[in-house]
């Protein structure tokens, strides 16, 4: 371990350990950084537990980290969360916390994960050690990575074991109660289409095909002969592209998705999605559109990353390595939806049940009950 990090490590336990004295209070913390705002995941739990427990305090700490994140503001950024996490009951991540997995933590306190992509289709953390996609296993062991979860929330029984290798977690730790996005997406906005159309007229009589792919190394050759085969189509079908957040690539402006609109919205608004080793596959499927598979670089993506579910096993009819070839069959339109069906239950056995509240209810067995005084401020 480098002295630097070591360093770190111990001067945030020695600042957390006077912490854990204050008495812990019938809170829930919620921790990211996948995004600066609160994903819609906790907004959904938040708003359930208003309604389930209203004598819960909800606080949040989001924040985005990238490789050009300020390390010096960052750093202030976890050191305010120090307090909440130890005089919380329980605390939400939805990717790795430094604080959650390195900390030493009360026994009082709750840690579950909630990941931010839904499934496994490729491969993650402890399943790519070493690999270039992945971190090195002296990081992962340094850092603790994906230590002290009591739970981790899962969609299918055949994500659940996906889970215990890339988290390196006991199975059954691992809780298929499903993911309050589920809801969300499923969730019907009759006027989402109109109202980006409103914007964009050019748009109009045409099929609208929303291209989500994920991020890696030489991304920007295939995406830039998917434009090409989707302008011979520019007639009938529409190519609206949006980057994964780290991705830079330049697009025609006639592929661009508008700022302001969500992922998850641009699904609604579209007849269909292309993707690749993506988990929008599955967020796709929830709506029942269209999901194809542009697989230019497969051989590649397996050996620096990994898959666990391989789309031409699933969706064999969907997938295509050539984007002439795939810009063809979505033209035809003529999708195997019973095969898509198939997949989707498959990887989320909890479509059809209302995901919020079930997790909701379950979380709040680890909170004291209403008018419990004493639970409301325990010491432990």
């Amino acid at each position: 371990m480098s002295l630097t990090l070591a360093v770190a490590k111990l001067g945030l336990r020695l600042i957390y350990l006077p912490l854990k004295l204050f008495p812990t209070q019938n809170k829930v913390v919620m921790m990211s950084r996948e995004s600066d705002g609160e994903p819609i995941d906790y907004i959904l739990l938040r708003e359930k537990l208003a309604e389930l427990s209203p004598e819960t305090r909800v606080v949040s700490y989001c924040r985005k980290q990238t490789k050009s994140t300020n390390p010096i503001t960052y750093s202030l950024f976890l050191l305010r969360s120090l307090y909440h996490i130890a005089t919380a009951r329980v605390a939400v991540t939805d990717t790795y916390s430094v604080p959650l997995c390195v900390l030493h933590h009360k026994k009082s306190l709750t840690i579950v994960q909630i990941w931010h992509a839904l499934g496994a289709i490729k491969q993650f953390s402890y399943q790519c050690l070493d690999k270039e996609g992945g971190h090195s296993t002296q990081m992962a062991r340094q850092m603790a990575m994906h230590r002290n979860y009591d739970y981790i929330l899962c969609t299918s029984e055949a994500t659940r074991r996906l889970y215990a290798k890339g988290f390196d977690a006991p199975i059954e730790r691992i809780l298929p109660l499903g993911m309050p996005r589920v809801d969300y997406i499923r969730r019907p906005d009759p006027g989402i289409r109109e109202r980006y159309l409103k914007k964009h007229p050019q748009l109009r009589g045409k099929r609208l095909m929303l291209y989500l792919p994920t991020f890696r190394e030489g991304l920007d050759q295939g995406v830039e002969k998917l434009v090409a085969a989707a302008a011979a189509w520019k007639q009938q079908v529409a190519l609206l592209v949006k980057p994964h957040p780290l991705s830079r690539f330049p697009l025609p402006e006639e592929n661009r998705t508008e700022p302001g609109w969500s992922t998850y919205d641009l699904m609604k608004v579209c007849d269909g999605v292309i993707t690749d080793y993506s988990a929008s596959s599955l967020e796709t499927a929830l709506l029942r559109k269209p999901v194809y598979f542009y697989l230019f670089d497969k051989q590649e993506y397996q050996r620096t990353q990994g898959l666990n579910i391989d789309p031409e096993e699933e969706l064999p009819k969907a997938c295509c390595a050539k984007a002439g070839e795939l810009m063809e069959r979505i033209a035809q339109e003529n999708y195997d939806f019973e095969a898509l069906d198939r997949f989707l239950y498959k990887y989320v056995e909890t479509a059809g049940e209302d995901n919020t509240r079930r997790i909701t209810e379950w979380l709040c067995r680890f909170l004291p009950p209403a008018g419990d005084e004493q639970g409301q401020m325990l010491q432990k």
